[in-house]
């Protein structure tokens, strides 16, 4: 497909870049990209500032943060940005995403390029990190020894004015700091999205991931210069790199030109991950072939899967797991096992493996709550009583500790399932301050779901202008406009220039039913995303340099593993 016009990019930036994948499908953004012309008209005629700029470049925000779990390690900050300040970036970005792409391009390492999805889950495409491995496997057969490295913290450690330095050089940014050009418009719209910070972007909006890949293809362009590198020499997935050298370059020298190009724009190699990897060591090849031969599959299309060969997948799946104790195997296999799990024969020892699974491994807490849904659509079955124990201990257990991804998804799966729970038992979450979790718990009691009374006294800070352009500016809209809180009036809302245009327009960001509502739509839709990356990873190995966007002209239904389309799942 071509590259969109302006408008077809922002709005889809805005309709499916908006919300972090790792959010569950309730949360969405279709509403604001509907009406995003007429807000954006709108917000156009509002008195220009005293330099003669538009308004909202004086728009100062702040996101909602939440934390995501990842397997092995901390979980990851996530964002989710005033959406007026997400209005904003998505257009300037869609203006100049021909720019944008042509300064990515520029790269001839990267395995993660600019690539719009005009049908997926996600604006942006991205394959998953197995490309990467992929790709070190082939090299081993090659080179003697190879650099494994990435970036600190790469998204919430990039510089913003480093955004200008990539996309106008960076002599000439620094000397022209104007905002007649477009890097120097990008940089300023980030730092108001941040309450002013020059460091960092939100992980999540893929606005973030089509900034930080023009950055990182500008890091590539003179590394790729001092080291003559070739694509058969080194990639880069992200911010994750692997370089070799023809040359005969030792590892200690490619880690201290890599370690300059990084530092060029303000950021610095992950001194726990930089490697010097010698290519007799064994590579990480063929398990996922291992997973998928142990699922057992249903013997006609549609059929039901014998409790007895799962609970043996499960086993056979945790000796794989102890094999490989680094790589998140256990997700993978589950993904993929998704539709088997589904159609169990019994369901009773299948929850209950799938939440021990989950306590073990927090990253399965979006396929456990997944998997519950669509049981209970496809054979309302699920043992809701076991849940909703499960749920009020451990909602308690992640509330002391401030576990704010998981909490989420699992509000979410009691509202979907109607578990009613108890306030006494919820109580932990009341004091913290996060407009998701703040949401959810007053979307539970407007549903007639939690049993005693909840203290809002900490959220309710919030409802008010300040609370508008504040990290609960979810909570202070949504809660409002839906009618959650009895009694609270919209006049704070109405009165506010900017998000009075989103209560006119009645957008919303919370549709509780969306998503998991038939699993043969969801396999559908998992299988067509798969097809659509496996033709962009075959172009990308390739080396092609035509338009990758082509690619994505049709959709497959045949491939049957459904890994989905997050991270793969290690």
């Amino acid at each position: 497909m071509h590259i969109g016009t302006k408008r077809e990019r922002r709005e889809r930036l805005v309709s499916h870049g908006y919300f972090a994948p790792e959010l569950p499908p309730c949360f969405t953004s279709i509403d604001l990209a509907r009406h995003s012309k007429a807000i954006l008209a709108s917000i156009d005629q509002m008195p220009l500032t005293k330099q003669g700029n538009p308004a909202h470049y004086r728009y100062i925000s702040e996101p909602t943060w939440f934390y995501f779990p990842r397997f092995g390690k901390d979980d990851r900050r996530h964002g989710i940005p005033n959406p007026i300040a997400h209005l904003v970036l998505s257009r300037v970005l869609a203006d100049h995403y021909v720019a944008l792409r042509k300064v990515a391009r520029a790269s001839r390492l990267s395995r993660s390029p600019l690539v719009f999805d005009w049908s997926g889950p996600r604006a942006l495409a991205r394959d998953n990190v197995s490309i990467r491995d992929d790709f070190r496997v082939e090299l081993a057969a090659r080179r003697e020894i190879y650099v494994a490295a990435d970036v600190r913290a790469f998204f919430h450690s990039i510089y913003t004015h480093a955004i200008a330095w990539a996309v106008h050089e960076k002599e000439f940014a620094k000397q022209n700091r104007g905002l007649n050009h477009f890097g120097n418009v990008i940089d300023l719209l980030c730092r108001n999205a941040q309450a002013g910070q020059t460091i960092g972007l939100p992980v999540g909006p893929d606005t973030s991931r089509l900034i930080a890949e023009v950055v990182a293809s500008a890091i590539d362009v003179p590394l790729q210069k001092r080291l003559k590198l070739r694509r058969r020499d080194a990639s880069r997935y992200i911010d994750d790199y692997t370089l070799s050298s023809a040359k005969g370059l030792s590892g200690e020298e490619l880690l201290a030109q890599l370690r300059a190009s990084v530092s060029a724009f303000e950021l610095e190699l992950n001194s726990e991950k930089s490697a010097i990897v010698p290519t007799s060591a064994r590579q990480m090849s063929g398990w996922q072939a291992a997973v998928r031969a142990r699922i057992p599959r249903p013997a006609q299309r549609g059929g039901d899967v014998e409790t007895t060969a799962l609970m043996q997948f499960f086993y056979e799946l945790g000796r794989l797991c102890s094999d490989h104790v680094d790589t998140n195997i256990e997700k993978f296999g589950l993904l993929n096992a998704r539709q088997s799990l589904v159609a169990a024969t019994d369901w009773v020892p299948i929850q209950a493996n799938l939440i021990s699974a989950y306590r073990r491994n927090p990253s399965l807490v979006s396929l456990l709550v997944e998997l519950c849904l669509l049981r209970q659509v496809a054979h309302a079955d699920v043992v809701k009583p076991d849940l909703g124990e499960f749920l009020e201990n451990r909602i308690d257990v992640l509330a002391r500790s401030s576990r704010t991804g998981e909490l989420v998804w699992l509000l979410f799966l009691a509202i979907r399932l109607r578990i009613i729970l108890s306030a006494r038992r919820l109580a932990s979450l009341f004091g913290i301050e996060n407009a998701l979790v703040a949401l959810l718990v007053v979307c539970l009691e407007a549903r007639g779901l939690v049993q005693g009374k909840i203290d809002r006294s900490t959220w309710d800070r919030s409802l008010n202008g300040s609370g508008l352009r504040g990290p609960m500016w979810l909570y202070a809209y949504e809660a409002v406009t839906q009618g959650f809180l009895p009694g609270v009036a919209d006049d704070f809302i109405a009165d506010d220039q900017y998000f009075s245009l989103l209560r006119d327009k009645k957008v919303r960001f919370l549709d509780i039913d969306l998503g998991f509502t038939s699993l043969a739509e969801t396999l559908r839709g998992l299988r067509q995303t798969n097809a659509r990356l496996e033709r962009l990873r075959d172009a990308i190995e390739d080396g092609s340099e035509g338009d990758f966007d082509d690619i994505f002209d049709a959709d497959d239904d045949e491939d049957d593993d459904v890994f989905g389309f997050d991270d793969g799942g290690y």
